[in-house]
């Protein structure tokens, strides 16, 4: 009785890697910018996060007696505002207890997330003419992906930009809302 062997050829097969080669070269650059794209809308998530537990603090503050401008400055002369102090413009880590009271509030909010609370900053700003704050977020330091609230960073302007600010140098201009009909 005859065996007959039955396999692929060298052909065939030099053929199937190829076509693996140029499906690869097409998929991982949509894969990679999927991945970044994620990054960035978490970046913005989590600033949302940290802007509505700001927000939640200056509100209480606000019912003490206390204006946002004496919460956010690095030095407060009225030991009540201590408690909701936020220095102007200093990056924090979440993963850690904060020197200020506001901000250790805003980070154990943030830390909620587990391992990825990463780092935030509050900046005073003006909004549409009136005095207001904006938060930003980063995984850590030296990460590029930085996400902002209230007006948060778009994919498209992201990646238009060709060099990328970390969030110690990340700064906020001061804008107007656009009108929505």
């Amino acid at each position: 009785m005859k065996k007959t062997q039955k396999g692929f050829t060298l052909v065939e097969l030099v053929v199937v890697i190829a076509i693996i080669g140029v499906l690869a070269a097409i998929l991982v650059p949509s894969m990679l910018n999927y991945v970044k794209k994620s990054r960035l809308k978490t970046a913005n998530s989590n600033a949302k996060t940290a802007y509505n537990a700001c927000a939640e603090l200056l509100a209480d503050a606000e019912t003490q007696g206390f204006a946002m401008s004496d919460c956010l400055k690095g030095t407060t002369t009225d030991t009540g505002a201590n408690k909701f102090k936020i220095t102007n413009n200093t990056v924090y880590t979440a993963k850690s207890s904060q020197s200020d009271a506001g901000a250790e509030k805003i980070a154990r909010v943030l830390r909620e997330n587990g391992d990825e609370a990463g780092v935030f900053k509050v900046q005073k700003n003006t909004i549409n003419g009136e005095e207001s704050f904006v938060v930003m977020w980063a995984k850590t330091t030296g990460d590029e992906m930085v996400g902002e609230y209230p007006d948060a960073v778009q994919w498209d302007d992201w990646k238009a930009t060709k060099t990328h600010v970390k969030i110690s140098t990340f700064t906020y201009k001061q804008y107007t809302k656009k009108a929505t009909s």
